[in-house]
């Protein structure tokens, strides 16, 4: 049984399924309800994080998420401004969006499934089919594959980066927080 959400070496994946719905019900924003339904009927609480790297397990999705929310809760806790705790819950747990229905099991792990490409942008798309996210949202969802998002996503480029750090440093911290968490032991 999972006794914490870090270094946990078994999923537990009923918990971290009503842990991740509790933090998504306490949203006040229109169309929450379908968004749940829609991560209800997917695979996001069963799927890896990756097919190799951090969290390639049955709820590693999930757990990864749940990580980044309570690592990136501490965070905001400590800013100047921090941004409002419903912004907190959406980002950290619809980051990764792009990896529902991504991955197949197979004998040696997972490989990916052929879909639609991108990945902080296909995020945001899954997203806004149900809710509206804020620009300050859209840009810490966007940018928070760092440097990865731009040479190996080719999704933004390095002043659009820029420009959304500039405006929002919460940005950079929570890319910094999901590359922590998926290269944690």
């Amino acid at each position: 049984m999972q006794t914490s959400f870090f270094n946990s070496p078994v999923v537990d994946v009923e918990r971290n399924k009503a842990k991740t719905l509790s933090f998504l019900q306490s949203v006040k924003r229109e169309g929450i309800e379908n968004l749940i339904e829609y991560l209800l009927e997917s695979d996001y609480f069963l799927a890896p994080a990756s097919t190799s790297y951090h969290d390639a397990c049955p709820g590693g999705l999930c757990l990864h998420s749940l990580n980044l929310l309570h690592a990136f809760e501490e965070a905001n806790k400590k800013l100047n401004k921090p941004i409002p705790h419903d912004s907190v819950v959406i980002c950290a747990l619809l980051h990764d969006l792009c990896k529902v229905n991504a991955y197949a099991k197979t004998n040696r792990g997972y490989s990916s499934v052929k879909g639609p490409k991108g990945h902080a942008t296909l995020s945001i798309l899954r997203i806004q089919e149900h809710i509206q996210l804020t620009q300050q949202e859209d840009d810490i969802i966007r940018y928070h594959m760092g440097l990865y998002g731009i040479f190996t996503y080719h999704e933004h480029d390095t002043l659009a980066m820029y420009k959304a750090i500039n405006k929002n440093p919460h940005v950079q911290i929570f890319a910094a927080l999901d590359m922590l968490d998926s290269k944690r032991k």
